[in-house]
């Protein structure tokens, strides 16, 4: 910057982002959402066990995005970090998409989409059935059917099962694994995440807003005493919502490092999205005498970090599940290391790692607004590949046809332009709601002159 910037420098009231100028990749986006959305229905109605798998991927590959944005407004409260009060606005509307994102999120309720995805949850129903029968609690029915089996009924007919000792895992997991319509069951830590999220992201940016009426620096201390609370939440409502959605798929299957593994994805791609935003609005004129290269270069670091992170933690999980070679914990890479799975596998490493790795380097690119956003779509592209890694290989022995279902990577691309799209569409229409950045912080000015 050729000279120190004061607030006498900055528009009164802050600025208001104008959705028209924006309108190619809103409308864009709001299109791709709307065709997605079609065709997902269709693909519903036709096959619904299939496309659950493809609903399910779309909807936690945002997600990780909301958990992101929540995340670092909290680091930089928690931390009293004042060099993100330029940027924090943005993260503050990312955060706040909690609630479409809950509402796309509710087909996962619905009995017809948990059937092909959870495996557990028709155990559970079955045993449900037992134990109105036999006038006893579920979890002694699922031990019942381990050692004896019993008789269901399933679309009017009576189906006898076999004993299964395979159930034994469900039967210890019965505390956390549960469709109780009461208690610490599913569907209870369901709504709970989303009221987690909405009750922080919400409490938050309302704090920030009323700083905007008298700038008074209560709200920055008060903010900060209040992100140190919640920290703890946050991070259990990650980590459980990793463990219910994804870990759930194969109920059999545990790791100690999921929730952190899926973390650090989330923090990882949440910034690059909002580097390509930054970029974005700094293209159409807006946040020119705010955001700087040194924010760049900050950001450009923080993105360092987390690919560096990210990869000790997916190096840790892969190395301690080999090293122990326990069955129940080595299906899920004998899966993705199977076929075609296998290349995605190594395609992860040198993606998700390697290249960005080698790319946030430089000091140089970090600094250039269009080279670091370039990686950022790139890392954008990882992320999406991680979690359809993690998400997809699992459809194909769960529905018994095989390694991949063919053709089903059709609907995956249509739900992902319809939850991806719709998201994106009314996060970028939301940005126009309030100022880009918080104008009456008072340690805006420090953000704005920052260097590192």
């Amino acid at each position: 910057m050729s000279h120190h910037v004061n607030f006498n420098d900055l528009p009164q009231g802050g600025e208001k982002f104008e959705p028209a100028k924006g309108g190619k990749l809103i409308g864009t986006l709001g299109l791709f959402g709307g065709l997605g959305f079609l065709a997902s229905l269709w693909f519903f109605f036709k096959n619904t066990d299939t496309f659950a798998y493809s609903w399910l991927f779309a909807v936690f590959f945002c997600f990780t995005f909301v958990v992101g944005g929540c995340f670092w407004i909290l680091l930089h409260s928690a931390s009293n970090s004042s060099w993100g009060v330029a940027v924090r606005r943005l993260w503050e509307n990312l955060a706040n998409m909690v609630i479409p994102l809950a509402i796309l999120s509710s087909p996962l309720l619905l009995p017809a989409v948990q059937t092909p995805l959870y495996e557990w949850m028709n155990h559970h129903r079955d045993a449900a059935q037992i134990a109105k029968a036999e006038n006893i609690s579920v979890k002694k029915a699922l031990h019942h059917m381990v050692e004896h089996g019993g008789e269901v009924e399933r679309d009017g007919k009576k189906v006898h099962l076999e004993p299964n000792p395979h159930l034994h895992v469900l039967v210890t997991k019965f505390g956390y694994m549960n469709l109780n319509p009461t208690g610490f069951s599913w569907y209870t830590r369901f709504f709970a995440y989303f009221l987690v999220l909405w009750f922080i992201a919400s409490t938050l940016r309302g704090k920030s807003l009323k700083q905007e009426q008298d700038g008074d620096i209560k709200h920055t201390i008060w903010s900060r005493q209040f992100s140190c609370i919640v920290l703890l939440p946050f991070a259990l409502t990650v980590t459980f919502a990793a463990y219910d959605w994804l870990v759930g798929l194969d109920y059999s299957w545990f790791s100690t490092m999921w929730g952190v593994y899926i973390f650090a994805g989330c923090a990882w791609a949440s910034m690059a999205v909002s580097i390509l935003v930054v970029t974005w609005l700094r293209g159409l004129g807006y946040l020119q005498k705010v955001v700087t290269d040194e924010h760049y270069h900050l950001m450009g670091k923080l993105l360092f970090a987390f690919t560096v992170f990210w990869a000790y933690i997916a190096f840790s999980q892969y190395f301690l599940i080999w090293y122990a070679n326990i069955t129940e914990e080595t299906r899920f890479y004998l899966i993705r290391n199977t076929e075609g799975w296998q290349a995605v596998s190594i395609f992860i490493l040198l993606g998700h790692f390697i290249v960005p790795f080698l790319f946030l380097l430089s000091q140089k690119r970090k600094k250039n607004p269009v080279v670091i956003s370039l990686g950022c779509l790139w890392i954008l592209f990882m992320h999406l590949v991680d979690i359809y890694w993690n998400v997809i290989p699992e459809r194909g022995p769960s529905l018994g046809v095989g390694v991949v279902v063919p053709y089903a990577w059709i609907q995956d691309i249509a739900a992902f332009c319809a939850v991806f799209g719709i998201m994106g569409f009314l996060y970028l229409r939301g940005l126009a709601k309030y100022s880009l950045y918080p104008w009456r912080d008072p340690r805006l000015i420090e953000s704005v002159n920052v260097i590192n």
